[in-house]
């Protein structure tokens, strides 16, 4: 083996152990906190167990296995425009924080609907529901792929790269270096997104909820919208204001917060709202006006 390989190998930066044991911490935290939340919820809020998998069946439908797969394909085939163009680049981010929120907030309307039916779609349920399908996400999307990419991470960094094809060890040493000059405590912000993750989709959760006991698809429009907005900002500050290493992220992480401290505010205002649904005639011009 050429000494010059066993040079480059050699000087490869690698990850702390800070930065694995935060890894690791952050993942399980993401997995385990819906899971926590879910049982406090139905512990104090004397509220069933199914208004949870309901939340959790919605975001399984309208977006693991429809909206996901079809947005990878269209990224998949769109990969060289978008590398080629910032304008196009920036209006697809447009287009997926919007459908992010017509998917979701659509699901979550007809999950009330399909799930719920006739009977009373108290703020409890709205909560419990919401805390299903922001908890499969962060499970799910959040832990599961972040445990496949720790484990990634761990195969790269214990394989000799010498015996590595030269462009696959130059990316492997552009990870191995990034990934080295982080603190060690970054990947404890997962976590930290996931509890405002899941404060906002208990809030679109009770904002559509608001359909019904108050007769009027705005509030659905609404929910569209703020989805749209925390989803399309997330993607795009970052390209629009630099503040150069980790400042960008923790921009971000910024923005998420104050989001969630606003959700966290709707949430309890909402629960102040009417005690009763709509009458029969208000739900039928609501079904009429959904098809």
């Amino acid at each position: 083996m050429p000494l010059t390989t066993l040079t480059v190998v050699a000087a490869v930066p690698q990850p702390s152990s800070g930065w694995w044991i935060a890894s690791i911490g952050a993942i399980l935290f993401v997995i385990a906190l819906p899971i926590v939340l879910i049982i406090l919820a139905h512990a104090r809020l004397k509220v069933g167990w199914r208004y949870a998998a309901y939340g959790a069946l919605i975001f399984f439908t309208f977006q693991l296995v429809t909206r996901v797969p079809a947005v990878q394909a269209l990224q998949f085939f769109l990969t060289p425009q978008l590398k080629a163009s910032r304008t196009l680049l920036i209006a697809f981010l447009v287009f997926l924080a919007l459908t992010a929120g017509l998917f979701e907030e659509v699901g979550r309307y007809l999950g009330y609907r399909w799930f719920m039916g006739r009977e009373e779609k108290t703020w409890a349920k709205g909560v419990m529901y919401g805390l299903g399908h922001g908890g499969l996400e962060s499970a799910v999307l959040v832990g599961g792929l972040g445990a496949i990419q720790l484990l990634n991470v761990w195969l790269i960094s214990s394989t000799n790269l010498g015996i590595v094809p030269a462009a696959q060890r130059a990316m492997a040493v552009a990870q191995l270096t990034s990934i080295a000059a982080q603190p060690g405590w970054l990947p404890l912000l997962a976590g930290w997104e996931r509890v405002c993750a899941i404060a906002a989709h208990v809030m679109f959760s009770l904002i559509v909820l608001q359909v019904f006991r108050r007769g009027s698809l705005g509030w659905l429009w609404l929910a569209i919208g703020l989805h749209t907005l925390l989803d399309g900002v997330t993607a795009l500050l970052p390209r629009f204001v630099h503040l150069g290493g980790i400042g960008d992220t923790l921009l971000v992480e910024g923005f998420v917060t104050l989001f969630a401290i606003g959700a966290l505010w709707a949430i309890l205002a909402l629960r102040d709202g009417p005690t009763t649904s709509p009458p029969v005639a208000a739900e039928a011009a609501l079904r009429e006006g959904a098809a």
